[in-house]
């Protein structure tokens, strides 16, 4: 069985082929190794489909759900993330399975076990809501605010940005409020649109319209300088450098 591999976590990649290797369900051959949304998005369009794939939901130019958007995907899939949080989402889209890293030789071989169960009808019956359910996704425009003894609607287009610490988000606003938000970085980053909203690093996620200027710094990186302060440098690692470079210059 050939199987392709998404991933941009080159010790994640090298566990899942070991793991692979020492599975006594399906014999599986790595024919494809790709580590972002672009990569994939090439190889889909030109390459034959697998039989499977193996997927991680957070890649470094963005969700891997936006795969689905730009090619028809036309293989099952077995997501991977390193957060518990999105098991019932990659349920919800039929997924076969959802392995929380790091992957085991017992859930690999549990997600194997249903794809043989798959008869040729459920497998292509898998592969339509999969792919239709991702695609039918919607940006989201509001969040609802909650606090002790009230709620409110916040608009995402008066967010300037998000920032993540000691497990809990918080919202800035150019009105210099502060918004605590029931949601994770991971989560905000799969739901926000991407034209107006970049996941700069673990502790941010920033909007355009909030960008003053961008200094190079230490290492290939960036830091980006916003039109407020923030809690701490706003870095660009070299490996998203490329991707932040290609958003900023994206038309909204």
């Amino acid at each position: 069985m050939n199987a392709v591999i998404i991933e941009d976590e080159t010790a994640a990649v090298s566990t899942l082929k070991a793991i692979l290797a020492q599975n006594s369900i399906i014999p599986i051959e790595i024919v494809a190794e790709l580590e972002s949304i672009e990569e994939s998005v090439v190889y889909f369009h030109t390459a034959p489909q697998p039989d499977i794939i193996f997927m991680d939901i957070h890649l470094a130019d963005g969700s891997a759900f936006k795969i689905f958007e730009q090619v028809e995907i036309e293989a099952p899939v077995v997501f991977t993330t390193a957060y518990d949080e999105y098991a019932l989402q990659a349920f919800q889209v039929s997924s076969i399975d959802y392995l929380l890293k790091p992957v085991t030789l017992t859930s690999l071989e549990r997600a194997l076990s249903k794809l043989r169960l798959f008869s040729p009808e459920e497998r292509l019956a898998h592969i339509r809501q999969t792919n239709d359910v991702i695609q039918g996704r919607h940006v989201i425009k509001s969040l609802l605010i909650m606090l002790t003894d009230k709620f409110y609607p916040l608009q995402v287009k008066d967010i300037l940005y998000f920032y993540t610490a000691n497990e809990k988000v918080t919202a800035y606003t150019s009105d210099g409020k502060q918004h605590p938000v029931d949601r994770t970085l991971d989560a905000l980053g799969d739901q926000l649109d991407e034209r107006h909203f970049f996941r700069a690093n673990r502790q941010f996620i920033i909007s355009r319209k909030a960008i003053k200027d961008i200094d190079l710094w230490f290492g290939s990186r960036l830091s980006v300088n916003l039109i407020l302060p923030i809690p701490e440098r706003i870095i660009i690692s070299k490996t998203k450098t490329p991707v932040f470079k290609k958003w900023i210059l994206m038309e909204e």
